[in-house]
């Protein structure tokens, strides 16, 4: 998305690639916030997660914006009377206790809060409501994973993954139709699906006992390798 276009205030859907750049994977977080924000950056890699943005640096092209998510922990300032009556020496700085929200059953409760994200590029945002399209990069990790976990299986057990991928595929498809979260999720499923099936077709081609990547006729010795694990 083109940066001048980018609004302070306006939510938009951010594309996290697989391969973080070493601008941010690298950066060291100077506080638990921005250590909490890097963490997160790294669960959503080959995903997406709406941004409100807070900030435009036009030169840098970079946003800053938080995402709404939920949280179950809490921090609780003592007083310093009520930290005098727990006996706690005393201090500058004011105790806290800190835990989860529990309910009366014992599971916790999940409370709305958000989570601030400074240096994303502005490249990777679309607007609200912008189809899902997997990056070439993600599209050929998640068939790299699907051979990694094909590998060595008999033909029968093969056929069977691809028909059980293909009913996830259906499974997933109708709830995709009002649940973004689906909808995101739909494109790693088809991906996933479309290699189980290329993998069963290819044994029955061959006559394979066992899947073998290495004997796999579609593909190349870069297909072979992690293409995540690659150098930047």
């Amino acid at each position: 998305m083109r940066t001048r276009d980018i609004r302070v205030g306006g939510t938009y859907i951010v594309n996290v690639p697989q391969r973080i750049p070493p601008a941010l994977r690298d950066r060291v977080p100077r506080t638990g916030t921005e250590f909490a924000a890097d963490m997160r950056l790294h669960l959503h890699r080959g995903r997406r997660f709406e941004l409100t943005v807070t900030d435009v640096h036009i030169d840098a092209r970079t946003v800053d914006g938080f995402e709404s998510v939920t949280t179950s922990k809490v921090a609780l300032p003592l007083t310093a009377e009520q930290a005098e009556a727990l006996g706690l020496p005393e201090s500058e700085e004011a105790y806290r206790i800190e835990g989860l929200v529990l309910d009366g059953e014992g599971a916790p409760i999940k409370l709305p809060t958000t989570l601030a994200y400074t240096g994303l590029p502005t490249r990777w945002l679309d607007p609200l409501g912008t189809p899902t399209e997997l990056s070439e990069l993600s599209v050929a990790y998640y068939r790299y994973r699907v051979r990694q976990q094909a590998t060595g299986m008999e033909a029968a057990l093969v056929a069977q993954e691809a028909a059980e991928m293909l009913e996830k595929q259906r499974e997933v498809a109708g709830r995709a139709l009002d649940d973004y979260d689906a909808e995101e999720h739909l494109r790693i499923v088809e991906v996933q699906c479309a290699e189980w099936r290329r993998i069963e077709l290819v044994m029955q081609v061959t006559g394979a006992d066992r899947y073998r990547p290495e004997d796999d006729p579609d593909l190349s010795a870069d297909d072979l390798k992690n293409p995540i694990a690659h150098g930047d």
